[in-house]
């Protein structure tokens, strides 16, 4: 008996501390239950929007047969890490969203000032940028305040522009803005004055159809459209702006045009009807009644690719062939149109490397739980069966607007950077790092034009819309 131990040793209370702990837990239901609490109610009040969520994607999600079985999952997680737990490792656009507090641009319709920007770092510190006006939007607050193309802002109520602040310029209450001019040689931006005042953000509705116009030169009748995104209406079920470009092709089908620019640098996706709308007026006659692509979805909803045609819309050009102006920005839909276009015309992609979205997206909305999620549903081809631009589709011709914002001009002006390319292209058949003051006038000068943000991100599609 010398050796027996009345007492048990700390480690040895430790363990059996932590064996009682796990036989409580596990007990702890049937615990509950015979005391007359049922607590399987609040278990499914727990669980019910991660239920609405693995539900709805075990049926539409493109990657289907790679998520996790209903036992490997834990459905009392947060709705946003239970979604990116079911995600395959080769999805990079999939989304979810809560609809209370979501901070997200909604195209065509935000609350905002009503224009598009870009940032630049100021070499001569560490915080200050510059916002440069990519675009406005007719009848918005920055359109009221005469803000335009090539605008610089230096300060939002005199205060400078910093990585901690500029989205204050997404919308925000009314304020001062100090603009400035930007001087190519010395690559300085010179605050103007005086300030000028802008409302109150609102919600602006902006016609994604922006400028078009026609260039004649010879035998050479040039179309141009800049098509900042693609959407049917301002409101849900609205076709508004699908009337209106139809009504822009007629005119440039009454102009006999045979050459066509097609602007999407700011484009980064939308609906995949307007998407065909736009191809089947571009495609050449010929093309008609083929198959512009197919949509593959997973076994589930459909085991063979669901064909998309080319058709008749009334209008159709008939071209020979298509020059597209890309960016870093341009994405999605405006993606599918160069790749589905390309099996039956010469497509030349003059600019930037797209993003690279071949998929296809449909929102789901839980209005009960306030959620809303868009998840991959399928892969877009083309007629060939084609879709192999997930690193981007790269430009023929390499041009940036950013690498000459001395030349930062008007859209239609024909001496703009992007347009005189492809112009040319149809036409031939082929420092000092201080700030300083000057007289009082505050300059800046840009640290080798480095891009910082675009505001053209917060807007993207997570892929193309198929509804």
């Amino acid at each position: 008996m010398g050796d027996t131990q009345i007492f048990p040793t700390f480690a040895g209370m430790k363990a059996r501390n932590i064996l009682l702990l796990i036989v409580s837990t596990l007990i702890a239901p049937i615990y509950l239950a015979s005391c007359g609490e049922d607590r399987w109610k609040a278990y499914a009040e727990q669980t019910a929007t991660a239920q609405w969520i693995d539900d709805t994607m075990r049926v539409w999600y493109y990657w289907q047969d790679e998520m996790p079985t209903t036992e490997e999952v834990n459905y009392f997680l947060a709705p946003s890490t239970f979604f990116s737990k079911l995600l395959s490792k080769s999805d990079k656009f999939s989304t979810i969203d809560s609809l209370t507090t979501s901070t997200r641009s909604i195209p065509q319709t935000e609350y905002s000032y009503g224009f598009q920007f870009a940032t630049y770092k100021m070499s001569n510190s560490s915080d200050s940028i510059c916002a440069l006006v990519l675009y406005v939007a007719e009848g918005s607050p920055a359109d009221d305040a005469g803000l335009k193309r090539g605008d610089w802002i230096m300060a939002m109520n005199h205060e400078p522009i910093t990585q901690n602040n500029y989205k204050t310029l997404y919308g925000a209450s009314a304020m001062q803005l100090t603009l400035g001019t930007y001087d190519a040689t010395s690559n300085q931006i010179t605050a103007l004055e005086p300030d000028i005042q802008i409302a109150s953000a609102r919600t602006v509705n902006e016609n994604p159809i922006h400028y078009y116009n026609i260039y004649t030169s010879g035998s050479k009748r040039v179309g141009y459209l800049v098509y900042n995104y693609f959407s049917a209406g301002a409101s849900n079920g609205g076709n508004e702006y699908n009337d209106m470009l139809q009504s822009v092709f007629q005119i440039f089908a009454n102009e006999q045009v045979n050459e066509f620019i097609l602007d999407l640098r700011y484009n980064n996706g939308g609906l995949l009807t307007c998407a065909q709308l736009l191809c089947n007026m571009l495609a050449p006659a010929s093309a008609l009644g083929q198959p512009l692509g197919y949509l593959q979805y997973n076994k589930r909803i459909q085991s063979e690719p669901i064909e998309l045609s080319l058709s008749q819309s009334g209008i159709n050009l008939n071209l020979p062939r298509l020059y597209v102006l890309t960016s870093n920005q341009t994405a999605s839909a405006s993606e599918m149109l160069i790749n589905c276009l390309r099996p039956y015309m010469e497509v030349v992609v003059v600019g930037s490397t797209t993003v690279g979205k071949n998929v296809g997206s449909i929102t789901f909305t839980n209005t009960e739980r306030q959620i809303e999620m868009s998840p991959i549903v399928c892969k877009i081809y083309n007629a060939e069966m084609s879709s192999d631009y997930e690193s981007g589709i790269k430009a023929d011709y390499n041009v940036s607007e950013s690498s000459n914002l001395g030349n930062f001009l008007p859209f239609g002006d024909i001496n703009e950077t992007m347009l005189n390319t492809a112009l040319a292209l149809i036409l031939n058949a082929g420092s000092n790092n201080e700030e300083e003051t000057e007289n009082g006038t505050t300059t800046r000068t840009l640290s080798d034009t480095q891009l910082l943000h675009s505001s053209i991100e917060r807007r993207g599609e997570n892929a193309v819309r198929i509804k």
